[in-house]
C-alpha cells in the first residue's frame, strides 16, 4: 500500500476566516509531531503564504519535505478565466523554487476546471493532486502528456474522527491512499463561526489523531511517499 501525506498550507480555513493562526500556531505542533515520525510529506504552499512566511517555507525544504503549488491566493480556480489560472500557477510556482524544486500541484478546494489541465505543463508541474473521489467532478481531460493524476482518498474531517469510528474506514481504503490536512486543524477552531466539519476536534486532538493514522498505516506496512514520485498504473490510466 502506498500513502501520499499532504499539507494544504494556507489561510485559516477559508472561505471563512482568512487569519493566519494555523501557519503561526498550528505549523509548530504539526511540525514537531513529523520530526517524531520521520515520514516523507508533500505540503501544497499558496504563493501568498510563502511570502508572508519564508522561513516557514525554507524550514519545511530544509527537513526535505517536498514543496507543491497550491496555488496563488487560494481563491477557486472555478471562478478564474484561463488567464488568471496561468498567472496564479506560473507565478506560484516561480515564488516556491526559491526554495525548492516544485513539481507536484493542488487547486485550492480540490477544485481545478478541466480545460486548466494543460496549462500545468507549462509550469513544470508533472503531477496534479486536485480531484478527490469523494467529490462530483466533471470526467477527466484525455491524458495530458507528462502529467499524472492524483486523487484525495477522503476528506480532511474524516482525520478528526474518533479513532472507533475513524480506523475501520481508513483500513479499507484502496492504495494509493491520499490524506490531507490544514495547518489551522492544529489550532481549536471549535468557536469559530464555521462549518462544523471545519471546526470540530481541532487543536491538540487533531494533532492526535494525525499521528495515529501515521501510525496505523505504518504498522500495516504501509510505504509512505511524496507526490512528486506518483506514476499511474500503465497501460490503464487512473481515472479518479
Amino acid at each position: 500500500m502506498q500513502v501520499f501525506l499532504t499539507v494544504d498550507v494556507e489561510p485559516d480555513c477559508p472561505p471563512y476566516l482568512w487569519t493566519w493562526r494555523g501557519i503561526e500556531q498550528g505549523m509548530p505542533r504539526l511540525m514537531e509531531m513529523l520530526d517524531r515520525h520521520q515520514v516523507p510529506v508533500t505540503f501544497f504552499i499558496t504563493g501568498d503564504t510563502a511570502e508572508r512566511y519564508p522561513e516557514l517555507t525554507a524550514s519545511i525544504a530544509a527537513r526535505g519535505h517536498e514543496i507543491g503549488n497550491h496555488g496563488y491566493s487560494h481563491h477557486s480556480f472555478a471562478d478564474f478565466d484561463e488567464s488568471r489560472a496561468r498567472s496564479e500557477i506560473i507565478e506560484t510556482s516561480n515564488v516556491l523554487r526559491q526554495f525548492a524544486p516544485v513539481t507536484s500541484f493542488r487547486a485550492p478546494y480540490l477544485r481545478l476546471p478541466e480545460a486548466f489541465v494543460r496549462i500545468l505543463p507549462e509550469a513544470g508541474i508533472t503531477t496534479d493532486a486536485s480531484r478527490a473521489r469523494y467529490k462530483f467532478k466533471e470526467p477527466a481531460t484525455p491524458d495530458v502528456p507528462g502529467v499524472a493524476r492524483l486523487a484525495a482518498s477522503i476528506p480532511t474531517s474524516a482525520m478528526r474522527l474518533p479513532a472507533a469510528i475513524r480506523n475501520p474506514v481508513f483500513r479499507r481504503l484502496p492504495s494509493p491512499v491520499v490524506l490531507f490536512v490544514h495547518p489551522w486543524e492544529f489550532v481549536d477552531i471549535s468557536r469559530e463561526k464555521v462549518p462544523f466539519d471545519c471546526r470540530f476536534r481541532t487543536g491538540t486532538a487533531a494533532v492526535s489523531a494525525l499521528s495515529d493514522v501515521i501510525e496505523l498505516y505504518r504498522n500495516a506496512g504501509a510505504e509512505f511517499r511524496y507526490v512528486r514520485d506518483w506514476r499511474e498504473p500503465s497501460p490503464l490510466r487512473q481515472r479518479a
